[in-house]
């Protein structure tokens, strides 16, 4: 499972979890994707693509052990370049949980929280701006797993941290099913103004609709990210196996957007799909250092 950088594109946003190993608040019973899901299985779906490395994105909130068990999957899954792991900004000790798993490991790159656990004003709480203000001295980044109703907290968040790198995962998850624009559209733009902020184009079709989405479901949402961030800031994510959902296969994700970028130059192309998301992280893939200074992240 040799993985160099040669060649290849980068997955910057998947998961894997282990239902005996640990307990998830989701997936839930009840849904197609309750199983495990393991790097190998990913790898082999790689293979019907030109993806040949990723990005892991936590699966639980303040899981310092979730992280642990992936830096164990990578040392038998060389693809995966980067951890995006679930620590607890709330812990007044977050510096200590850091310095510690990453001297098990370099490709812990950044930290992300679901938000759809708290309240809708969680990000704005002081201890959690402790935690934020400590990945920016330690040169992490931190995943915006974020919806339409959390985006007006987001700018006087950013304007807090300038020197912290933050992503937006998913397009911050707008209606796409209902065509719902206005406002997203706004609010987007308004993230976008900062320099420091990046986004996925990740988590499109379990936002339409599962059954019967199709490319032109997402063709004015990606094309007004790409106007407000250019491809300069923006990376392709996966979320597999999440995409299982909306009966979407890694290859049929991958297929998407390139449908979605078919006008974008192939220098542009290269950026999303490969370079960005490994000088983002020097990182997320530990490659080198180019649009961040410090390092990138990322269900």
């Amino acid at each position: 499972m040799e993985a160099s950088f040669q060649e290849g594109y980068v997955d910057a946003h998947f998961h894997i979890w282990d239902l005996q190993k640990f307990k998830y608040s989701w997936p839930t019973p009840d849904m197609a994707i309750y199983r495990n899901y393991s790097p190998e299985t990913l790898w082999s779906e790689m293979q019907e693509t030109p993806l040949r490395y990723g990005i892991f994105v936590q699966c639980l909130n303040r899981s310092a052990n979730e992280s642990k068990w992936v830096i164990e999957q990578a040392s038998k899954n060389p693809f995966i370049k980067g951890i995006v792991a679930g620590l607890d900004l709330e812990d007044l000790q977050i510096h200590r949980e850091i310095d510690e798993i990453r001297l098990l490991s370099p490709l812990v790159k950044g930290v992300r929280h679901i938000l759809d656990e708290e309240a809708d004003d969680w990000i704005c709480r002081d201890n959690v701006g402790h935690g934020l203000a400590v990945l920016q001295e330690k040169g992490l980044t931190y995943d915006l797993l974020v919806r339409p109703r959390h985006l007006k907290y987001i700018p006087d968040v950013i304007k807090k941290y300038p020197k912290l790198n933050f992503v937006v995962d998913h397009i911050a998850k707008p209606f796409i099913k209902d065509k719902v624009f206005d406002g997203w559209k706004e609010d987007m733009k308004n993230i976008a103004m900062y320099p420091n902020v990046f986004c996925k184009l990740s988590g499109l079709v379990t936002e339409a609709d599962w059954c019967n989405w199709k490319t032109e479901d997402f063709k004015s949402y990606v094309d007004h990210i790409l106007e407000i961030f250019s491809p300069e800031r923006c990376m392709f994510g996966s979320d597999w196996p999440v995409c299982n959902l909306a009966s979407s296969t890694l290859k049929q994700v991958f297929q998407l957007m390139q449908r979605l970028l078919s006008s974008c130059s192939e220098q542009d192309k290269q950026k999303i799909f490969r370079t960005n998301a490994m000088s983002e992280t020097v990182g997320r893939c530990g490659h080198r250092r180019s649009l961040w200074d410090t390092q990138l992240t990322c269900l």
